[in-house]
């Protein structure tokens, strides 16, 4: 039986988030944005979901899904 050392767990964690995040990078701002808000809520294995759809980021490019919309200004008016 073969047990990873701490330093080989940490070296397996590293290369796992730099690969994750090389699939998840060209997926845009938007996406990452995504990633983030559903972490903030507590959803669990966001990293693997988001880099299986890295493959599809000239796609999602193609039609705007990589950037977020303008922020919404709220303008005083009528009530």
């Amino acid at each position: 039986m073969t047990y990873l050392t701490r330093t080989a767990l940490e070296r397996n964690t590293e290369a796992r988030l730099r690969y994750l995040a090389a699939q998840i990078h060209p997926l845009g701002q938007r996406a990452l944005y995504q990633l983030l808000s559903e972490l903030a809520d507590g959803s669990d294995l966001l990293l693997e979901r988001y880099a299986r759809i890295g493959p599809l980021a000239g796609f999602i490019s193609c039609l705007g899904g990589d950037r977020l919309p303008p922020p919404v200004r709220l303008v005083g008016g009528r009530r």
